[in-house]
């Protein structure tokens, strides 16, 4: 499956003074937002999928999927499809 077929799950932006985290669970990776960026969150079609749970964690949020171990997240970010890993700072993909 292409990633470009992939449904978008959720719009984030930076609108703090520091970098925050995207922990994307259950595997495991990180996304790292300096001040101003926003990305978009993909992930697989499933019907399993949905709804996501977001928590408020230190440093940034916790998003799980409902039944779904592995949702093989991207991130779409200024126009680039990007596969996270831990971590993944934005400001590599500027």
């Amino acid at each position: 499956m292409s990633p470009f077929e992939y449904l978008v799950v959720g719009e984030f932006r930076n609108d703090t003074p520091k970098e925050m985290s995207l922990y994307l669970e259950m595997t495991c990776e990180e996304v790292v937002l300096a001040p101003g960026d926003e990305v978009e969150l993909l992930a697989r079609p499933d019907p399993d999928l949905l709804p996501l749970t977001t928590d408020i964690v230190e440093g940034g949020l916790q998003i799980h999927p409902c039944r779904v171990f592995d949702p093989d997240w991207h991130i779409r970010f200024k126009g680039k499809l990007i596969k996270p890993g831990y971590p993944t700072r934005l400001s590599e993909h500027s």
